[in-house]
């Protein structure tokens, strides 16, 4: 099921954040270009991360001197439909029973155009608390789901990373 795939990935998302910049995958297919603030940020999406089935964590942007991150996640939907959205976000609600994550806030956004989900949540390991911000959208038939993160006392610069990711611009046909 996709909310236990979900689960699974932002439990490994989250300790990958901890550790180091992960290797990621392609945004090729992605519904989104990623322009980063400043030379500060890197893009790592050189190679898709299996993360459970059929989700992917496909890039890790990075600020080595702020430490601040963002990571995007691709789910691949056998069908998409109407419920796709709410069973990836079921996937992240499930998440908050976990006692080292405290939820903030949920709310309807819409992101480039397409509807969406905004959770805000705090993650604590090993005695230091992670913000997050997490964007949950489908587009293309395929599951997004792009995490901002950050310390807690960065919530400012943490909210400006998600300006990060514009729409493409259609191509002609």
């Amino acid at each position: 099921m996709k909310r236990t795939r979900l689960i699974l990935a932002l439990s490994s998302a989250i300790a990958l954040l901890a550790a180091r910049p992960a290797a990621a995958g392609t945004l090729d297919a992605a519904p989104f270009r990623v322009v980063p603030a400043s030379s500060e940020w890197t893009i790592d999406d050189a190679k898709a991360q299996p993360m459970g089935e059929d989700v992917f964590l496909v890039a890790t942007v990075s600020n080595t001197r702020t430490m601040l991150k963002s990571v995007v996640f691709e789910a691949v939907l056998k069908e998409a439909s109407a419920s796709s959205l709410d069973e990836l976000c079921a996937g992240m609600r499930d998440s908050f029973a976990n006692p080292a994550v405290k939820k903030i806030s949920e709310a309807d956004a819409i992101f480039l155009g397409q509807k969406a989900k905004r959770f805000i949540y705090e993650v604590t390991q090993g005695g230091q608390t992670t913000y997050n911000e997490a964007t949950v959208f489908i587009a293309d038939g395929k599951g997004w789901t792009i995490a901002c993160v950050g310390r807690s006392d960065q919530k400012d610069e943490i909210k400006k990373i998600i300006g990060f990711y514009q729409k493409k611009a259609t191509q002609p046909k």
